[in-house]
């Protein structure tokens, strides 16, 4: 029984050391800003900031189901799936690789994937030239007020 209650309070303290040690270091009046304030500020983009990483698409047995934003999917729409930006929010899409360049709205939630930044629909891949997985370039572009995120044609 007492050694359970020094396991416990040995849990509990190596709790409170991990919550202090993640948690995100306060900018006070007098400090600088925090470069991992950069992407996002409360609810505000920055839209300065250009964003890389893997892109796939999807579309198939996707189309026509519910997103997470509660739109229904369409693969011939300008959408996209992203982990945390806000639904609604418009990217510009570039693929480096041909420079071809695309405008979409996030609209769900993904991808699943490791290392994948976002999940393109199929129109929006099929005009950047991507047919599996693609190096690509993404900017904020800007972010739909609430209960306006149409999707682009």
């Amino acid at each position: 029984m007492i050694m359970f209650k020094k396991e416990s309070m040995a849990l509990a303290a190596a709790c409170v050391i991990a919550q202090f040690l993640y948690q995100p270091a306060f900018a006070g009046p007098d400090t600088p800003e925090k470069k991992s304030w950069g992407k996002r500020i409360g609810s505000a983009l920055r839209v300065d900031k250009k964003l890389k990483g893997i892109a796939s698409y999807y579309g198939g047995k996707f189309h026509g189901r519910k997103t997470a934003s509660g739109d229904t999917f369409n693969q011939n729409e300008m959408t996209c799936a992203h982990r945390t930006l806000p639904f609604g929010t418009k990217l510009e899409v570039t693929n480096p690789s041909n420079g071809k360049e695309v405008d979409v709205v996030v609209n769900d939630r993904g991808p699943f994937k490791k290392n994948r930044v976002l999940d393109l629909s199929k129109a929006a891949a099929r005009k950047l030239g991507i047919t599996g997985i693609a190096k690509v370039f993404y900017k904020p572009k800007a972010q739909v007020a609430k209960g306006e995120s149409e999707a682009i044609h």
